[in-house]
């Protein structure tokens, strides 16, 4: 798996098949065939709804519609492997990094590239990438196990959001009879790059442990500089080949074909 992956986002409303072809020809952000496929098909759907895709490691993790923006969606799927693959950290193995650890838990709205990258050494997983079923996403997700911390939820989340309140919610309807506030502990954080995914929370003598994306991870990942794809692809006669090669000479546009003929 890449050791150097890092979260890009691509700005579609105004990319064409062109200009996107360019962008994979000029740069090494995105080396699976296949992702380049899936994004060469929204831009040719003429109903494509997509404004802004979010990737990580070649992975399509999160997608911004036109109508909904800024909201983005984050597949549910994702948490049963995150939760299943990655095996937690103990603070015991990267006592250095305690204080620092506990600040980024009451400050989840903002990043650490450093102490992600360092903690990121310690992780391992129940299995071997290639038995996952999304490898190269799983492989880029930490997992710390702060329970020991002892912090509640009451203690974890202030002021009071709308995010938060949904989280409040899922408590009352799973044990709608307990003081959840102070008895439903902090239990795990996840970390993707240098931004806390998500974390888990688990009511005291349950099993159960509750997994919620970061309630900060969409306004910190819209402060990633989208890729844009406003202006015309500049011709150059490695991406007419490269076209010729994936879609044949008939295909080329008149513009092409005139710059092709002018290199012969």
């Amino acid at each position: 798996m890449n050791s150097n992956y890092k979260i890009i986002a691509l700005d579609l409303q105004n990319a064409t098949l062109e200009n996107l072809n360019h962008w994979f020809l000029t740069t090494d952000f995105i080396t699976a065939e296949a992702t380049k496929d899936y994004l060469r098909y929204r831009v040719k759907d003429e109903e494509n709804t997509i404004h802004l895709i979010y990737i990580i490691n070649d992975f399509l993790f999160g997608t911004t519609s036109k109508e909904d923006y800024p909201l983005i969606d984050i597949p549910e799927y994702l948490i049963n492997d995150i939760v299943e693959y990655c095996i937690p950290i103990q603070l015991s193995e990267i006592e250095s990094y305690r204080s620092l650890i506990i600040d980024w838990i009451f400050n989840t709205d903002t990043t650490k590239s450093k102490t992600a990258f360092e903690i990121k050494t310690f992780q391992k997983y129940t299995v071997d990438f290639d038995e996952m079923i999304f490898p190269h996403f799983i492989s880029c997700v930490t997992c710390i196990d702060v329970e020991e911390l002892g912090f509640n939820l009451k203690e974890f989340f202030q002021p009071l959001n709308q995010k938060f309140k949904a989280i409040h919610t899922e408590f009352k309807k799973y044990y709608p009879s307990t003081q959840y506030l102070h008895e439903v502990k902090l239990t795990k954080i996840y970390i993707l790059e240098k931004y806390i995914l998500g974390y888990s929370f688990r009511l005291e003598n349950e099993p159960y442990e509750h997994f919620f994306y970061n309630i900060h991870l969409e306004s910190l990942l819209h402060q990633i500089i989208p890729f844009q794809f406003d202006d015309k692809a500049k011709l150059t006669l490695d991406s007419i080949l490269e076209k010729i090669n994936r879609v044949g000479i008939e295909n080329l546009t008149k513009e092409e074909q005139e710059f092709l003929n002018k290199q012969k």
